[in-house]
């Protein structure tokens, strides 16, 4: 594991970064990955970051966290681009409300994209719809420096969307955001109904949606049925250490 992907956080494990990938269905290719903080206990195991993330926000350090874990990102990206030169891919990262609501956002992730020699148009940053909300009612402001991004071509993605959500369309609309990424509990619980008031919903917008959370072949078929344009979950790729993720399949047939 490279050195920038681990970082001590406690006497009781370290932080890590994990990346899984996510694939486009209409032409069932790797479309990129997401890079996921991790916490790595000192028997080697890993475990989910709730714990870790819960300490780091109560001490005020969320925004650092997001900016290692966006540095982890580039440097696995230039990673993958070196090696796979012929493979257009992104990398999403998770920003927090500490990040996004930042006067420093956009210097802070231009600066990190300059620094790993990585294009705009290779990073795809997560906004969950909680975060989105409360910008629209709290911070106008934060959709002039996310605008500011997206003119350097970085990506905009609505994270873990719901049926409670869809009044957010026309906002995200607006902004504009490019991409929705439905709440993972939606597609692992085969919620046939929901999943088609969404779909049914975000086709009016035009932007296309990530299913996530495809735990089966019902899964990934109710994907492709309802039209979603791309995918991600467990039973398409784990999340694992930027080395194997280097080496994983660039195609579902590949898996």
């Amino acid at each position: 594991m490279t050195e920038t992907t681990r970082e001590k956080v406690t006497d009781a494990g370290t932080r890590v970064t994990y990346f899984q990938p996510f694939y486009n269905l209409q032409n069932d290719t790797l479309q990129g990955h997401e890079a996921l903080v991790r916490h790595a206990l000192p028997d080697g195991s890993i475990e989910a970051p709730g714990r870790l993330l819960a300490a780091a926000e109560a001490a005020g350090e969320m925004h650092a966290v997001d900016l290692r874990t966006l540095d982890d990102a580039l440097t696995f990206q230039a990673r993958f681009a070196a090696a796979h030169p012929d493979h257009h891919t992104i990398v999403s990262v998770n920003f927090s409300w500490d990040i996004v609501s930042s006067p420093l956002l956009v210097t802070e992730v231009l600066g990190a994209l300059r620094r790993h020699r990585v294009s705009g148009d290779r990073l795809l940053i997560d906004v969950t719809a909680a975060i989105f909300r409360r910008l629209l009612d709290g911070d106008p402001k934060a959709f002039i420096r996310l605008g500011a991004l997206q003119a350097e071509e970085v990506t905009l993605c609505l994270d873990r969307f719901t049926a409670a959500d869809i009044d957010l369309l026309p906002s995200a609309s607006a902004v504009p955001v490019d991409i929705i990424k439905l709440h993972p509990a939606l597609v692992a619980g085969a919620d046939r109904s929901t999943l088609t008031t969404i779909a049914a919903a975000v086709q009016d917008t035009c932007l296309p949606v990530l299913a996530a959370g495809v735990e089966s072949d019902a899964g990934l078929d109710l994907a492709r049925e309802l039209g979603f344009e791309w995918t991600q979950g467990f039973h398409l790729g784990e999340p694992v250490g930027p080395d194997g993720a280097l080496g994983g399949p660039l195609a579902l047939r590949e898996r």
